[in-house]
């Protein structure tokens, strides 16, 4: 359910009114064009451009429009939307649910045939028996058609990225289904190269959010819209009371505009900066506008800004927990590892206070919600900067040494566990830690 548009579960948010109309326009005539158009539109751009919420907003306008199929947003970090496994079904039960003739139909199948999604390309059988059977003429677009998937290349195999497309171009090429596809992702080389291959190139249109869309004036009105939204929030009115308008002025703004290099996560991340609880709003803000920390220079924007960005806000943390905080990260980098804070805290026989504590100054970076709440990355793009030892510095995170310690750590802790079972006379405990040593 998760990978709904709409879905509770942190999803992007949708662009602000008035933002991004140029490509929402773009891809707004792509839709119209129903069969008379390409089957398939790739939305591609770099990390922090705005792609997701571009994906949102779109899928809120075709549904109020009767013309969403269905959705499926992945998430690396969050178990069943970072693989292939739950894609086509997820598809399938959306496009059932979104007429009653699909509804009526896959209740029909299922129950001749109930292990029909068991099956390798059961759940293609299935979206092509849902959309064919109920056409009595040839296909058209009577039905909700546009099935969006956002962030594919947070799939977690490059293989399995592939595959999805593969399986796009059977239902569009070989069942001829009245289907069109919004897919969104980063401009990976093995997807590119897929993109490229006669077969998808023949069915697919391009937009980049490189170059003209870019969207700097769009920036600014986001960034003016938020920082009005902080001035005027409760939490933070007994410190904004004396600040006078307009907070930041028009100069400041643009100034966070031109470091942007055009993409949203820099400015976004700011905001979440500055709008910390129990933090000044004016005193962050300057926190970063008064910045010289220049330690990490990409050869390529907007990441000069960006990764200078995520320094400043890391050296918040003091140098003797550094380690300790690379530790607590690589919980949320590697998605196959517990991830509750309750869990962290056991593998670092650390009090859970401690940890949090470890984690109060990058809550415009990470969330995590009580004891039992994942430890989740804002966004991919600061997952990636971690990873990149020429980006991060000494907060770069080795993933061998990092697995290597927390096996250590699992290990060391099971064995205490054992111990202290064997000497109470009872059976060893059956936790997630287990299932965490096992996947090594």
């Amino acid at each position: 359910m998760g990978a709904a548009f709409d879905s509770h579960e942190r999803n992007p948010p949708r662009c602000l009114p008035g933002t991004r109309q140029a490509i929402l326009e773009k891809i707004d005539v792509w839709v119209k064009a129903g069969v008379n158009g390409t089957s398939v539109l790739w939305l591609h751009g770099p990390a922090g451009a705005g792609k997701s919420a571009i994906a949102r907003t779109v899928a809120g306008t075709c549904a109020a429009r009767s013309q969403l199929a269905a959705t499926f947003f992945f998430a690396r970090t969050v178990a069943g939307r970072d693989t292939i496994k739950y894609v086509f079904p997820t598809i399938t039960v959306q496009l059932a649910l979104s007429a009653p003739e699909r509804r009526e139909r896959l209740q029909e199948i299922l129950d001749k045939n109930p292990y029909i999604v068991q099956y390798s390309l059961g759940s293609i059988d299935l979206i092509a028996s849902l959309c064919q059977d109920c056409s009595e003429t040839p296909p058209t677009l009577s039905l909700p058609f546009l099935v969006v998937i956002d962030g594919l290349d947070e799939c977690r195999e490059h293989d399995d990225q592939c595959q999805i497309l593969e399986q796009v171009y059977r239902i569009i090429h070989d069942h001829r289904l009245p289907l069109r596809f919004l897919i969104v992702s980063r401009p990976e080389s093995h997807l590119c190269e897929a993109f490229e291959e006669s077969s998808m190139a023949s069915i697919t249109e391009t937009i980049s959010v490189y170059g003209d869309f870019r969207a700097r004036s769009d920036i600014f009105t986001y960034l003016r819209s938020e920082f009005s939204r902080i001035y005027e929030s409760r939490r933070h009115r007994d410190v904004m009371e004396f600040v006078s308008r307009p907070w930041p002025s028009d100069e400041v703004i643009q100034q966070i505009v031109n470091k942007s290099g055009g993409y949203f996560i820099y400015a976004s991340t700011i905001i979440r900066f500055t709008d910390e609880e129990y933090f000044e709003p004016p005193k962050r803000l300057d926190q970063i506008l008064n910045s010289s920390n220049l330690s990490v220079i990409s050869d390529s924007p907007p990441f000069a800004e960006l990764d200078n960005l995520y320094m400043d806000i890391l050296s918040f943390c003091p140098e003797p927990q550094i380690p300790l905080l690379k530790r607590i990260l690589g919980y949320a980098v590697f998605p196959s590892s517990p991830r509750g804070i309750g869990h962290i805290a056991a593998f670092l026989r650390l009090p859970e206070g401690e940890v949090k504590l470890a984690l109060r100054g990058l809550r415009s970076l990470v969330s995590f919600e009580g004891v039992r709440g994942p430890l989740e990355m804002m966004h991919a793009s600061f997952t990636d900067f971690l990873l990149d030892e020429a980006r991060s510095g000494v907060y770069y995170i080795n993933p061998d040494e990092w697995y290597s310690r927390a096996f250590c750590d699992g290990f060391s802790l099971g064995v205490d566990s054992l111990g202290s079972s064997a000497e109470h006379g009872s059976q060893p405990p059956q936790c997630s830690e287990g299932a965490f040593l096992a996947s090594f």
